[in-house]
């Protein structure tokens, strides 16, 4: 029979490899059943250890911080429900590519179902979300089963990291005792030096070979464009994208989460310039490169959806397969900003277009792909950079006449945070008014959201792990339902001692509903169905709020106020909240006098 100081000195061996591949986060929360689990990670000083009250912040704390740290984050939960709560960050976690380590405890199988307490079927409880699985199973700690075990670790690790990144999901069944009065001695059996038992260097695509098939299938167009959505990997993919359009005169239509807003080719306003149809029709390229997940803006998604004939180019190397409509024509497993940097480089040289092997050829009538920086129609990068400066000008107009509204926090955010700063955006309005009115900046801020299932899920806490990456100062913009829907993730601001600073838009109910047909619908609205049901408004006094979790408290009233309130939250030494109220009927009325003021600019 295994031992409590068998268990032990397994876990202690296998926490150790984590350790060694690389691991240096993991989020607990409380149990009895695993409490060896537990117990193990919080006294290996190799790793930080989070303390969580309740499994669903842990989990996406845990992939905020993934997220912001491209590490795996191991979590640890007990066995029964408290595993269940950890299905909405798993969701995210897979849809997202961000790759955790479940640990879960279990009870052992003399303890399932027979009417044990607390026992619930745990064997691939998340289904396909889950990336691999693996029972762990109880075992004796021979020298053998050590080996295993390291072995294990290193596998749980590499697996949640590499090619499609994602979720690994480990069981743990734990028989009584769980406490030992002395743990076994720190194990011995890894490799010298400290290096994981099994290294599985990460595979290193051939970005040259991927550039020259990417120039064959642009080849000499007159008329490109080059989508980027969000790209939460740690890679230059912004000045690639930049240097790559600033060198053939292609538009850079670039989310904010990409990282690529930047640069003299970047057109900021595309989503306000694509609702104008005149100017998506007249602005229809030859080809479309497109890297990273889909943008979040609408006009843009359906423009490219009406692009059918269009030569579209996926750069996926994770085979993410971002194509709703079915337009895209090629997809290159390839890395998006070492194959647009090998390939700015080779149009740079002039280099010579013999094909290679696994080369694709030009489509027939091109010219030889020596010309696709030469052959880009001059008038073109000039026609959008034009359309986009009079959009700005328009949504400026408009903006400084309306005072502190949800779109001009945005704007400030936009021009006020530093480079070494991270915005966490929530789901639903913020982060589609980041998209329309972030500005292109030579070095703009990284962006982060759980745009991988698209939810409000675990906002707050999702931000909470970003800022424990310890990456520069982290911003959270949020609404009021989606912050409500979390808040008990601003327990992490007095028990883990994190600072974040959050801007709240408190509009009373989720304002993204306002601008939905169901809106405007009779049925919704007769007995006022729609504001109960759908809008949900709170009635939260979050200053409370702010108060019973520590954080100061601050309600702005105008964009002075407010830049001097995000100067002193980011200057202060814990967690604060800023408030801006709205009323979301006006807030609809803003936006629609937005895209009224940039048709007619466009249209004077």
């Amino acid at each position: 029979m295994t031992s409590v100081t068998d268990t032990y000195r397994l876990l202690g061996s296998f926490v150790d490899e984590l350790a060694r591949c690389g691991m240096r986060d993991a989020c607990t929360s409380p149990g009895s059943r695993s409490t060896p689990l537990v117990l193990t990670l919080a006294r290996d000083e190799q790793l930080r250890c989070h303390s969580h009250v309740d499994e669903r912040c842990a989990g996406f704390f845990a992939v905020g911080l993934a997220k912001a740290s491209a590490l795996p984050v191991a979590v640890t939960c007990t066995s029964g429900t408290a595993v269940a709560e950890l299905l909405p960050a798993v969701v995210e976690a897979h849809e997202a590519r961000v790759p955790l380590i479940v640990l879960s405890a279990d009870r052992p199988p003399e303890l399932r179902e027979v009417g044990a307490g607390q026992a619930i079927d745990q064997l691939k409880i998340f289904g396909d979300f889950g990336k691999w699985f693996f029972e762990v199973g109880t075992h004796e700690a021979t020298a053998e089963r050590v080996r295993w075990i390291r072995a294990l670790a290193c596998r749980a690790w590499w697996t949640a990291l590499e090619s499609r990144p994602g979720v690994v999901h480990l069981n743990f069944p734990l028989r009584e005792p769980l406490v030992c009065d002395e743990p076994p001695a720190s194990a011995s059996e890894g490799r010298l030096a400290g290096v994981p038992f099994v290294s599985r260097p990460p595979q290193t695509p051939d970005s040259t070979a991927a550039a020259h098939t990417l120039r064959g299938l642009i080849g000499s167009a007159r008329r490109g464009v080059l989508v980027a959505g969000r790209h939460e990997r740690d890679t230059p993919l912004g000045q690639a994208a930049a240097a790559f359009c600033a060198l053939t005169g292609w538009p850079l239509l670039a989310d904010p989460m990409s990282g690529a807003r930047r640069g003299d080719a970047a057109v900021a306003h595309y989503d306000a310039l694509l609702r104008e149809p005149g100017f998506a029709h007249e602005h229809a390229p030859d080809v479309v490169v497109r890297v990273g997940d889909l943008p979040v803006s609408k006009p843009l998604r359906t423009w490219l959806a009406g692009l059918a004939d269009t030569r579209q180019i996926a750069l996926d190397p994770e085979g993410a397969w971002q194509d709703p409509a079915s337009v895209v024509s090629d997809s290159l497993a390839a890395e998006p900003a070492a194959t647009l940097r090998a390939l700015t480089r080779m149009l740079e040289a002039g280099s010579s277009a013999t094909m290679e092997p696994g080369d694709v050829p030009a489509t027939s009538g091109q010219r030889d792909t020596t010309d696709t920086a030469a052959a880009a129609d001059p008038d073109w990068l000039a026609s959008w950079r034009s359309a986009d400066e009079r959009a700005a000008e328009a949504i400026l107009g408009v903006l400084a006449a309306s005072g502190c509204s949800e779109p001009s926090v945005a704007a400030e955010l936009g021009v006020l945070l530093p480079e070494e700063a991270t915005l966490f955006v929530a789901s639903s309005m913020p982060v589609r008014d980041i998209e329309t009115f972030w500005p292109a900046r030579p070095n703009p801020p990284r962006v982060l959201c759980n745009r991988g299932a698209n939810g409000i899920d675990g906002t707050v806490s999702s931000a909470f792990g970003a800022a424990a990456a310890g990456r520069g100062p982290v911003v959270l913009l949020i609404g009021d339902v989606a912050l409500a829907h979390d808040i008990g993730g601003l327990l992490a601001a007095r028990r883990l001692k994190e600072k974040l600073t959050i801007v709240l838009l408190n509009n009373e109910g989720g304002g993204i509903f306002d601008f939905l047909p169901v809106a405007e619908s009779p049925m919704a609205l007769q007995d006022d169905h729609y504001t109960r049901h759908i809008a949900t408004p709170t009635g939260l006094d979050f200053a409370q709020a702010a108060t019973l979790y520590g954080l100061s408290h601050e309600t702005v009233g105008d964009v002075a106020a407010f830049r001097a309130a995000l100067e002193q939250a980011l200057a202060a030494p814990r967690s604060a909240m800023i408030e801006v109220r709205s009323e979301r009927g006006t807030n609809v009325e803003l936006h629609r006098r937005v895209w009224s003021a940039v048709s007619g600019a466009l249209n004077s």
